[in-house]
C-alpha cells in the first residue's frame, strides 16, 4: 500500500485486536477454571465444556490470524 498514513492507521488498529484478543484470553481462562472442578480436572458440564472448547479454539484462530496480518503489515510498512 502506497499510503504510509492509511497503513500505519491499519496498524494501530489491528493492534488494538491483538490487545483485545489478549484480553479474552483471560477471559477464556476464567471460564475454563469456572467449568473444571476440583476432582482431578473432570468437566462440570461436558455439554457446555465441549461448546466452550470449540469457542476457545476458534479464539487461538483468531489470535493466530491476527499475528500473521500484524507480522504482514509490519513487513509491508518498513
Amino acid at each position: 500500500m502506497e499510503n504510509q498514513r492509511v497503513m500505519s492507521e491499519i496498524i494501530r488498529e489491528a493492534k488494538k485486536i491483538e490487545e483485545n484478543n489478549l484480553s479474552n484470553m483471560s477471559h477464556f481462562d476464567s471460564i475454563d477454571m469456572l467449568l473444571s472442578s476440583n476432582d482431578l480436572g473432570n468437566t462440570k458440564d461436558k455439554e457446555l465444556s465441549k461448546k466452550f472448547n470449540k469457542l476457545t479454539k476458534q479464539m487461538e484462530d483468531i489470535n493466530k490470524l491476527t499475528s500473521d496480518l500484524l507480522n504482514d503489515l509490519a513487513i509491508r510498512h518498513n
